[in-house]
């Protein structure tokens, strides 16, 4: 009994045969189609998703070449400033951080007789990224998220991280180059800004001396799931207040005797 089942056990396993390459392929474009298939929904959810945020408001008031004229409404915006010899890790810290007091590293008035308790505020966009032009290694970054129209200075929560400021950005006008793509890089950021003032030469419009050297980069969706094609940024420089209200009368006036 013990030769027979040990020459069982000996015996060689039926041999199966290979699975052809055509079903191979087949199973292996199956599974590709479908991540793909996860990956463009996901995509989509989130493009869906940030377009429906809360932005700051503003109007067109005209398009030259491309670049928008806007005049925006105040806002309030929490903010991280820091000094980086490279925008995407000063982009990184600050939005995590902003992020931090935006989903509950905050105090907020709960009534008269009531502790300050943390609260978790809805997402808003764009995150706000200005930045200066500097002779030194480290140039100036500040990271911003605007703040919900239902927030004031009477409501708005306290930060827990002392490098989280409160601030009201005032009413102003920008020219702005949209674009979309991956998160810029600092070059190609400056590319769109001389762009901006190569459009704006001869117009009338001018940057005031104290914005010379400022740029903002908007970026609308997140940095992973939405895709490039969909990703929207925009480059902007602040105008100043007089030669764009100018240029806004100058354009009413030509309106104007087009219709009489």
């Amino acid at each position: 009994f013990n030769q027979e089942k040990k020459r069982r056990l000996q015996l060689p396993l039926p041999a199966h045969p290979p699975m052809p390459v055509a079903a191979v392929t087949s199973v292996v474009g199956a599974i590709l189609l479908t991540l793909a298939s996860l990956r463009t929904g996901l995509g989509l959810y989130a493009w869906r998703s940030a377009n429906m945020l809360e932005k700051p408001q503003y109007s067109v008031i005209s398009t030259i070449n491309g670049v928008e004229l806007r005049h925006y409404k105040p806002y309030l915006v929490a903010e991280v400033k820091s000094k980086s010899p490279d925008m995407k890790k000063a982009l990184s810290s600050g939005f995590r951080q902003v992020a931090g007091y935006v989903f509950g590293k905050n105090k907020a008035w709960q009534g008269l007789f009531s502790r300050r308790k943390p609260i978790k505020m809805k997402m808003t966009a764009p995150v706000r990224t200005t930045m200066k032009e500097s002779t030194s290694e480290t140039k100036p970054y500040t990271v911003s998220f605007p703040m919900g129209s239902d927030f004031t200075w009477s409501n708005l929560p306290i930060p827990d991280n002392r490098n989280v400021t409160l601030r009201m950005i005032p009413g102003h006008f920008l020219a702005v180059k949209k674009f979309s793509g991956p998160p810029p890089t600092e070059e190609k950021v400056k590319k769109f800004r001389d762009q901006i003032v190569k459009v704006l030469a001869g117009t009338g419009l001018k940057i005031p001396y104290w914005k010379k050297d400022e740029t903002v980069l908007y970026q609308y969706h997140d940095p992973f799931a939405t895709p490039n094609i969909l990703r929207r940024n925009e480059v902007g420089v602040e105008l100043s207040p007089a030669t764009a209200a100018k240029y806004v009368y100058d354009k009413a006036q030509k309106l104007k005797k087009s219709l009489e």
